[in-house]
């Protein structure tokens, strides 16, 4: 099972790499299909919100704190939904070791050695978000000791780059690397959603004193041929999107959309019609020319006269504009 950080974070290398004026919502569920080897139909809802969410952060102010305090969030956010799956996952294992036990007694047999022992193993380690792991030469060097939980060093991370002032400061989600953020991850500097991904090969399971595997040439031929089946399927459609071009039924996410009356009053523009990510722009730009940010918790919107007007809400979370501006856009027969 895929979990929504690993969509997101896949989704968001998509759309950073794609053209946004002829890529789709379901172009990009067809890439995450054919990346995961799974069927997303049954969340066709969730991919359509995270495009928005990503749309929408391209235009926020990456520089005001209130930004960089959520990002750092996404990121321990994505940790700490990793450590709940492993935790279920160690549960489900006890649960399979039982029903093993279960069945043995049936037959006259028994296991109970071996499940008290398991559980024992589990509670000692710890579980979830204070579960230690065994970390690197290079982790033990930067955290001073030689095991630690997951997201205290996401922590430790974090309180690093911000005393070095290391966020590049014409995009705060880039980490500018010193010596010692090379030493760790290689490379001068680094996207703060990948920082993550990247410190897989620095934690390991407690007790290890080695990296796992890698299994990095099947991986490279896997996406090799990935890739080359989204070249054939790119070569498939480009008649396709050329037809639709011609027709004006064009659909990527740059393509403008019909606006409905209230939307385009509150706009002021003669426009009727706008691409999504324009008209969200101008709604956070009204936001902050008016000072709509609640001063206690800058994530929350306080609606004036017109936003209540056009939303029909006295206040909303910053994240959910684009799902509020969704009755505004109207589809129109092709």
């Amino acid at each position: 099972m895929v979990s929504d950080s690993e969509l997101i974070e896949r989704l968001r290398e998509i759309l950073s790499a794609s053209d946004l004026n002829t890529t789709t919502t379901a172009i990009v569920r067809r890439r995450l299909e054919e990346d995961f080897g799974i069927d997303l139909s049954d969340r066709k809802a969730f991919i359509r919100e995270q495009v928005d969410v990503y749309m929408q952060s391209q235009f926020e102010n990456a520089g005001e704190n209130e930004n960089e305090i959520n990002d750092e969030g996404a990121v321990e956010e994505q940790v700490e939904e990793e450590e709940e799956e492993e935790e279920e996952e160690e549960e489900e294992e006890v649960e399979e070791e039982e029903e093993e036990d279960s069945t043995a007694a049936t037959h006259g047999k028994s296991s109970t050695k071996k499940r008290p022992r398991k559980e024992e193993e589990v509670k000692k380690r710890g579980g979830g978000f204070t579960k230690l792991c065994t970390l690197s030469p290079e982790l033990q060097k930067f955290t001073g000791v030689p095991e630690l939980a997951r997201t205290e060093v996401v922590k430790q991370l974090w309180n690093y780059i911000r005393e070095n002032n290391m966020q590049d400061p014409s995009n705060k989600r880039s980490i500018i690397c010193d010596d010692t953020f090379r030493n760790l991850f290689g490379v001068d500097s680094i996207d703060m959603f990948q920082m993550n991904k990247a410190l897989a090969k620095h934690i390991w399971p407690l007790g290890s004193d080695c990296a796992p595997q890698s299994s990095a040439p099947k991986e490279k031929e896997k996406e090799k041929e990935k890739q080359r089946k989204r070249n054939r399927d790119e070569d498939q459609d480009e008649p396709r999107k050329k037809e639709k071009q011609k027709r004006g039924g064009n659909s990527g996410f740059l393509t403008p959309l019909k606006l409905s009356d209230a939307l385009v009053k509150f706009l002021g523009t003669e426009e009727n019609s706008l691409p999504r990510s324009d008209v969200v722009k101008r709604i956070w730009d009204y936001i902050k020319l008016n000072n709509l940010q609640d001063p206690s918790d800058r994530r929350q919107i306080l609606c004036d006269e017109k936003l209540k007007e056009l939303f029909n809400v006295d206040t909303f979370r910053g994240f959910t504009v684009a799902k509020l501006l969704t009755s505004h856009f109207i589809k129109t027969e092709q």
